[in-house]
């Protein structure tokens, strides 16, 4: 059976591990006899086993069958069942810098676009700058006015405690408060941190040899060249950051609260979002709340200050971006909005004239007589001195278009006509049966895999119900369509191959399709997409009836064992191993209790003979 044997696995007939005779008696290999005699009584067991694998082999093709038969059916309909999945127009457009267009199947006729006064824009507006007496790590020393030289870099000179020596620290504009408070540690100040939103330097004495400017711009008081009580705490107004609390913000309370924001959306419809926070959140939070709430705009900072921008262009009454509710006055005190009022910005509409006559749209790409339409630039006769003349579209039937997508139809069909004939007329290979577990064990993965792929071939071969589906595919393919002037595929270019061996495969005569579709492209439409005779129509139903039979005979992975045919005959073959299983243990446990019996009346035999044996 293989070639060599280079498992280590060793396989056991027997079912009691736990009574096992020594022979000691007999001098006997009781385990041995059993183990061949056990064989030998499991081989009806083992062609039940075989059964079984065999069936579940089977299943599995089908239900492989089954899912390309479904997304073909799938497919079929997505990309061919829709008059406007076949029907392809292209379009022509006299100036591709001002507008670009596509066109559905539905687009017809010419379009004049004369001037395009105004392109549509997005609501924003940048909100006032942002102070706070709250320092935190992340404030550069720009922040401070600190700027150093014209590099950018700077340095001064600290002694502690009346130290000889001082330690000069080098910085750089960028260098944030963090970054500061690790050199100033380094250089002796272990207690520098910053509390309560403000730095503290610890409870040293701090000469600052030169530069003293530099701790002023921080906020600290120098008396000359000393630090006035080196306990001091900074206090200075600077731009906030991302990293500022909102109750940290100049002019705002420290309470909780939630705002609501009324946003114009793509179709040009208000949506309302509200959204809650609390005082002790940071701006970075806010805009992170705000940019995953859906309402429809984006909020970024920098540089203390905060941009809301609306996401769709369009201008409305009352503005594109609006506050409906704001119970702490957030956007009052973030600098977009006043008072009581309502309004943050509003975007522009698109003017344009088209055809003779003019029209806004909150977006800039409209639709148009089926034609879909993005303006890019604006252009008018009357104060565009470039301006040269008219956009002209318009649209014709792309025929190269249809023929690919025709061919696609061609090779999907084929596709799956090869994957239902493959195993129709694969031949069975009776040499190798499935593989019993005592097989198994004496063979490599390898040895197992290439057997049992050579097992499984001609599991549905001239099986009825891929026959059938195949015999129903191919009378959907010659549909004859009364009510079209092409009658069928046929009368298209779309026929069956001469080869008897390909199973019924479609060929394409491109030429005789380009002349049809030259003729008539709605009528080689319909013999696609027609709901009652259309081959769309006629295939699914085909696939559909074909797929329902593999259900009820091998089912699908989330069926029941008893729905469907085969699992109900695995399940009574499972039945039938188990009550071979118990019935294995009984005669084994039989042969067993016969060989206990003979070592028991040859140990007995033994022991009688000794009592005439003489002794010396």
């Amino acid at each position: 059976m293989a070639d060599s044997v280079s498992s280590t696995s060793s396989y056991s007939y027997l079912q009691t591990a736990n009574k096992r005779l020594s022979g000691l008696s007999s001098g006997m290999d009781i385990d041995s006899i059993v183990e061949k005699l056990m064989k030998a009584e499991s081989a009806k067991m083992e062609k039940l086993q075989q059964q079984k694998q065999k069936y579940e082999w089977q299943r599995d093709a089908y239900r492989e069958i089954d899912l390309k038969l479904e997304t073909f059916s799938k497919n079929l309909f997505d990309q061919f069942g829709l008059q406007k999945s076949l029907l392809v127009r292209k379009t022509s457009v006299s100036d591709e810098s001002k507008v670009s267009v596509t066109a559905d199947n539905t687009a017809v006729g010419t379009l004049n676009l004369s001037s395009v006064s105004q392109l549509a824009t997005s609501a924003s507006k940048l909100g006032s700058q942002l102070m706070t007496s709250a320092i935190n790590g992340q404030h550069k020393l720009s922040d401070f006015g600190i700027n150093g030289s014209s590099e950018g870099t700077g340095s001064f000179t600290i002694k502690l405690n009346g130290e000889d020596e001082g330690k000069t620290i080098t910085y750089t504009k960028d260098d944030t408060i963090d970054t500061l408070l690790s050199k100033l540690k380094d250089a002796g100040l272990t207690n520098a941190k910053i509390t309560n939103g403000k730095l503290y330097l610890g409870s040293d004495s701090v000469i600052v040899e030169n530069n003293p400017n530099f701790f002023m711009k921080l906020g600290f008081s120098v008396d000359g060249n000393t630090l006035s009580e080196s306990n001091e705490e900074a206090t200075i107004n600077i731009k906030a950051n991302s990293a500022t609390l909102l109750k940290d913000i100049k002019n705002f309370g420290n309470t909780n609260g939630s705002f609501t924001l009324s946003v114009i959306q793509s179709d040009g419809s208000m949506k309302d979002t509200k959204i809650n926070y609390s005082s002790s959140d940071t701006i970075e939070d806010l805009v992170k709340s705000i940019n995953t709430s859906g309402a429809g705009v984006t909020v970024v900072f920098g540089n203390g200050q905060m941009s809301i921008t609306a996401n769709a262009t369009g201008s409305v009454a009352g503005g594109a971006i609006q506050i409906k509710e704001d119970n702490e006055n957030l956007f009052n005190v973030l600098g977009f909005t006043s008072g009581s009022s309502k309004f943050v910005a509003n975007g522009t509409n698109a003017i344009y004239t088209i055809n003779g006559i003019q029209k806004e749209s909150t977006s800039n790409s409209i639709k148009e007589s089926g034609y879909s339409i993005t303006l890019k630039q604006t252009f008018n006769q009357a104060n565009d001195p470039n301006y040269n003349g008219t956009v002209t579209i318009s649209s014709s039937i792309d025929t190269d278009g249809m023929v690919e997508k025709i061919k696609s139809f061609v090779n999907m069909y084929n596709e799956i006509i090869e994957s239902i004939n493959t195993p129709l007329k694969e031949k069975k290979n009776l040499n190798y049966p499935p593989l019993t577990d005592a097989q198994k064990a004496e063979m490599t993965e390898e040895q197992i895999k290439k057997w049992e792929e050579k097992a499984k071939q001609g599991l549905l071969r001239n099986d009825t119900i891929l026959s059938t589906a195949l015999s129903g595919m191919r009378n959907a393919i010659y549909t004859v369509s009364e009510n079209n002037p092409f009658k069928g595929l046929f009368n298209i270019g779309v026929t069956t191959t001469a080869t008897y061996t390909d199973g019924g495969k479609l060929q394409l005569d491109e030429d005789k399709l380009k002349e049809a579709i030259a003729k008539d492209p709605e009528a080689v439409v319909k013999l696609f997409t027609d709901s009652e005779n259309g081959v769309v129509a006629k295939l699914r139903t085909a696939v559909d009836t074909a797929s329902k039979q593999i259900d009820d005979k091998a089912g699908k992975t989330s069926f029941a064992d008893n729905t469907y045919s085969l699992g109900r005959t695995i399940s009574s073959l499972d039945d039938q191993i188990e009550a071979w299983k118990d019935r294995l243990k009984a005669i084994e446990e039989r042969y067993y209790n016969q060989f206990t019996r003979m070592e028991e009346a040859i140990n007995k035999a033994n022991m009688q003979s000794s009592l005439f044996m003489p002794s010396y």
